[in-house]
């Protein structure tokens, strides 16, 4: 029994009538209503950051002890799969398709803006005084422990019962076949269907948030660069083309063509990379980098439960909270996408491979592009035009600053365009339980992920792009801890199972062996 809707039936009428209604009726509401849709995000975000922020980080902080339960203990041997499968990919292909699944255009987006406004405004767990080398080492450690374990942790955890139940009991590649071994067989009806309306919302919430940010930063690298000044209507402009041309692939078929232009992308992006390495400040890169992470391993804990109890702001609320309700609103189609991939893979494997090395990577963009931002001191020009700045503020100050520029609008607009293209269509795969959904229905999420960003970056306002996420994360992150029980349970019960029939298969043959030393 499968969750799948009828071959004939495009999609599930409950899944998709509900989530396309309502995110219809936001969109209408933020344009007919938008200062009374501000006032709303505004006290979204103030009653989940503040009143549910210490939930965010114990949520996370569990589900990285999770992972590495998984990975070190007795299930780690277990295959995502039957006992015959291979992996699909090679090693490399493997790697280098979840690595871009979850990556996108944030990293490019926070990657040199982060450390450089811990640089001049020093996180509250650290304090100090602000933009001297303690504060850079510290900007980093902190921007290392957003983009480190905790989130990609958000991502392996949830892979690990969802593809086990693909593969092991043929259930379709939705976000609800993750609460097989909770619910077990409730996930074919409506608990299955209810769970699938969140993972469209998180998912909408999630890419909303990315795309406002891509259009801010290229809106910002347009007019820091070139002068040119957009304005809201450049917003609009902005993301109805990015909304066209990844819409246009779904609907055409040309994928492959994305992904081709998401494998040149990473060219680009190791190549930017090596350059700014190369010839900004070597040596301090490498110093603060290795110092950082000394330091984020040994503050990991700590870090992971502050909550910055008597400090005035909402400091945790703008920063952690917000990373953590993002990494969880992504996790849903990106958890299917690495779950398609894995067949085969041990959970060893796959946990090792989600969980550290997409930090290890993480870690050396930051360390080596944030790093040249405290270097080059580029906080005036955050202060003055936007965090969304400072990648182009930090080209000004290395050579051929004309031909990088172009090359970053590339790296920013591509990424975006890779994952925007993957959401769609897991979107379309959520409400109509096919791996392959219609065009039609492809299309029409792509047109939804364009229309809700769209009304959410045209506030101008960044608190307003990032409640998107964390208010679409809200009740994911206690379907993250119902996943945690049930994925222990659930593997649990297949080890004694896969025992019990290893067991009687061994007895079999042994019978069968005794038997016909008998005959002879």
């Amino acid at each position: 029994m499968t969750q799948s809707p009828p071959a004939s039936r495009p999609y599930d009428p409950l899944v998709f009538w509900v989530s396309a209604s309502i995110t219809v009726l936001f969109v209408l509401w933020s344009i007919l209503f938008p200062e009374n849709m501000n006032t709303a995000i505004n006290a979204v975000f103030s009653w989940t950051t503040r009143g549910w922020g210490w939930l965010y980080l114990l949520t996370a902080f569990l589900l990285v002890m999770a992972c590495f339960t998984l990975m070190i203990g007795p299930y780690g041997k277990l295959k995502l799969g039957l006992p015959e499968d291979k992996p699909e990919f090679s090693d490399f292909s493997w790697f280098a398709m979840l690595f871009g699944s979850a990556i996108a255009a944030g990293i490019v987006f926070w990657g040199p803006a982060e450390p450089a406004y811990h640089y001049m405004t020093p996180p509250p767990y650290f304090g100090g005084e602000a933009l001297t080398p303690a504060a850079g080492a510290n900007a980093m450690t902190y921007s290392f422990f957003h983009w480190g374990l905790s989130a990609w942790a958000i991502f392996s955890l949830l892979t690990i019962p969802l593809a086990h139940a693909c593969f092991t009991k043929g259930l379709p590649f939705k976000f609800s076949s993750a609460f097989y071994y909770v619910l077990g067989d409730k996930v074919h009806g409506n608990w299955g269907r209810v769970l699938d309306i969140f993972a469209v919302f998180a998912t909408l919430g999630g890419l909303a948030t990315t795309t406002g940010l891509v259009a801010l930063q290229l809106s910002s690298g347009l007019k820091y660069q070139y002068g040119l000044e957009l304005g809201t209507g450049g917003m609009y402009l902005i993301i109805g083309a990015l909304t066209v041309v990844f819409t246009l692939a779904v609907y055409t078929g040309l994928e492959k063509g994305v992904k081709i232009i998401g494998d040149v992308n990473m060219y680009i992006f190791v190549g930017v990379w090596f350059f700014v390495l190369i010839f900004g400040p070597t040596l301090f890169l490498i110093n603060l980098t290795t110092n950082s992470i000394g330091q984020y391993l040994i503050h990991f804990l700590p870090m992971s439960l502050y909550t910055a109890p008597a400090v005035e702001g909402n400091w945790i609320g703008s920063w952690t909270v917000f990373y953590w309700a993002w990494w969880m609103s992504w996790a849903p189609f990106v958890s299917v996408f690495i779950a398609r991939i894995s067949k085969g893979r041990t959970i060893r494997q796959t946990v090792a491979a989600v969980l550290i090395l997409p930090t290890l990577g993480n870690f050396l963009w930051y360390g080596v592009i944030g790093g040249a931002g405290i270097h080059y001191d580029v906080t005036a020009t955050l202060q003055e035009h936007g965090v969304e700045s400072a990648i182009f503020a930090i080209a000004r100050n290395l050579p051929l600053t004309g031909i990088l520029a172009v090359f970053l609008i590339f790296l920013i607009g591509t990424f975006f365009l890779t994952s925007a293209n993957s959401a769609a269509i897991a979107l379309a795969m959520f409400v109509s339980g096919h791996e392959n959904p219609g065009r039609n229905l492809r299309a029409f999420w792509g047109i939804a992920l364009g229309a809700v960003a769209a009304v959410l970056a045209g506030t101008g306002n960044l608190k307003a792009i990032q409640t998107a996420s964390i208010a679409t994360a809200f009740p994911l992150m206690f379907l993250l801890l119902w996943v945690i029980y049930g994925t222990f349970k659930g593997l649990k019960q297949y080890q004694a199972e896969f025992g019990a029939r290893a067991t009687s298969a061994a007895e079999s043959r042994k019978m069968r062996k005794e038997g016909a030393s008998e005959a002879v």
